[in-house]
């Protein structure tokens, strides 16, 4: 006899899984279909629960969830590909993309674009650089969100700013400002955002993981597009990521 309640099925990427009360487990995961999903696992700490020992990071399920009123519960899941074995480092990086999907995504909005992303995403951790791989992940992200800050024209003014043309990032503006605009801003928060950092963030939005395009990426530039895309991510999201603090920790 039907409850009455909505069962969603879907292949889903599993972002982020915690402990949750005595015997059950809180996941969070982003399907194909169906976008972001919160639920909790019931009886999946217990040693002899298969499901619960399929709930990992990365992991790729497919899962059946009934819809609640507060949150979803798992009815079932079964594996379609394990998690990648990944070292400490590319363990990290990967966090960081599972995390930022997670704060940057609304609960059951579609994103089948974003899915695709997440998917080569975690497999490029493996074969690329993985800071460039989740820097890429990040500013790709921004985009199809709506979140992405404006990195060719002034903010300001709206003029385009030439290549050789020094410019400030403006978290709160949303973008990049001219030396006219800069001189006229009274807002605070304001970082440097020279044109090797602006070449670097057009080649890690175009950037194809599988046929990289050559680029030489300079230390100085990295740094400072880090430095301005963090900021900028924390301005949107208003809380730090748990994630980045342990790639401080570990030193990279």
């Amino acid at each position: 006899m039907s409850d009455g309640r909505e069962y969603l099925q879907d292949e889903a990427l599993v972002l982020h899984v915690k402990n949750y009360q005595t015997a059950d487990k809180y996941v969070v995961c982003f399907t194909k279909n169906f976008g972001k999903l919160r639920f909790i696992a019931y009886g999946a700490r217990y040693v002899k629960n298969v499901q619960g020992r399929l709930l990992q990071p990365f992991a790729c399920l497919h899962i059946e969830v009934q819809q609640g009123q507060k949150i979803d519960k798992l009815h079932g899941c079964e594996l379609v590909r394990l998690p990648q074995s990944l070292d400490m480092q590319q363990m990290a990086y990967g966090a960081v993309a599972a995390e930022l999907t997670a704060v940057l995504t609304e609960d059951r909005e579609p994103q089948p674009e974003l899915y695709a992303l997440l998917e080569n995403t975690l497999a490029a951790l493996t074969k690329r650089n993985p800071r460039l791989v989740v820097l890429s992940f990040a500013i790709k992200l921004l985009m199809i969100t709506g979140f992405a800050p404006q990195m060719q024209h002034c903010v300001g003014c709206g003029r385009e700013i030439a290549p050789e043309e020094q410019a400030w990032f403006s978290p709160l503006q949303g973008g990049i400002l001219c030396a006219d605009c800069r001189a006229s801003y009274t807002g605070e928060g304001l970082e440097t955002c020279g044109e090797g950092t602006r070449r670097l963030w057009q080649w890690l939005e175009q950037l194809d993981y599988a046929n990289p395009r050559r680029f030489s990426v300079r230390g100085g530039d990295l740094m400072e597009l880090e430095r301005i895309l963090y900021k900028f991510i924390f301005f949107q999201t208003d809380k730090p990521l748990n994630s980045l603090n342990f790639l401080s920790q570990m030193g990279l």
